[in-house]
């Protein structure tokens, strides 16, 4: 089990920018970190990891991570967020499923986002078409 740490994430720029998302609270299975580039709390990024553990049985666990990203802008002479963008990956493992099928799982995930043919629909906000 990692202990909480700061987390540093490179943004989507041409040339990516380092973030740094630091610790700010655990609770049970959750976590949560902050990007305080802003150094306005209304204008921190968010990362959310919350780890669910099955209820049943027959349940399966899931792991969940979670960006809240703000934009700020000048309002009357006030830095202001007039914007949130957010995104949130679930993953539902069986409780009998296997170290590599996990990372299976996450490899997918990862890659089909990096995918040169799905990337562009996650960027224009474009459906498949044909």
């Amino acid at each position: 089990m990692p202990s909480m740490s700061a987390l540093t994430i490179n943004d989507g720029a041409a040339s990516p920018v380092a973030h740094t998302f630091t610790p700010q609270s655990v609770d049970g299975g959750k976590a949560l970190f902050f990007d305080k580039v802003t150094g306005i709390p209304a204008g921190y990024s968010r990362l959310d990891h919350e780890v669910r553990l099955a209820k049943s049985t027959t349940g399966a666990h899931s792991v969940i991570v979670g960006f809240l990203i703000p934009i700020m802008a000048l309002v009357n002479g006030v830095q202001t967020r007039v914007r949130v963008s957010s995104a949130q990956v679930r993953l539902n493992f069986a409780q009998d499923s296997t170290d590599q099928e996990r990372k299976d799982l996450v490899a997918y995930v990862i890659n089909g986002l990096s995918n040169a043919t799905i990337k562009p629909t996650l960027y224009n906000t474009e459906p498949f078409f044909g």
